[in-house]
């Protein structure tokens, strides 16, 4: 018996104590290390990529409430030709912006 009260090699032969089929804790740690590692890429990209989308919606958005404006504008009457002309040209700009 060695020890830690567990049979030697030759006490019991049948036990084949090369490899039980389970990782040691130094492999466990390594394994749990790569994919903590793999999960930080993963997450930083995704993030990266919400963050363009969201940022691309809130310009559309902004746009979008813009041409709203003045189309209220249009809509309330009130404006001589040159701003109508302008109203109506700012809306053409953001609508090709927005294509």
């Amino acid at each position: 018996m060695t020890e830690h009260n567990l049979p030697e090699k030759d006490d019991a032969p049948w036990l084949n104590t090369t490899y039980d089929g389970f990782m040691t804790h130094e492999e466990m740690l390594e394994v749990a290390a790569q994919r903590e590692a793999a999960n930080e890429v993963i997450v930083a990209k995704v993030s990266d990529e919400d963050f363009e989308k969201v940022m691309d919606a809130a310009a559309r958005q902004e746009l979008i409430n813009e041409a709203l404006i003045e189309l209220d504008a249009i809509v309330l009457g009130g404006q001589n030709t040159r701003e109508f002309y302008l109203s109506v040209s700012h809306i053409r700009n953001v609508l090709e912006r927005l294509k």
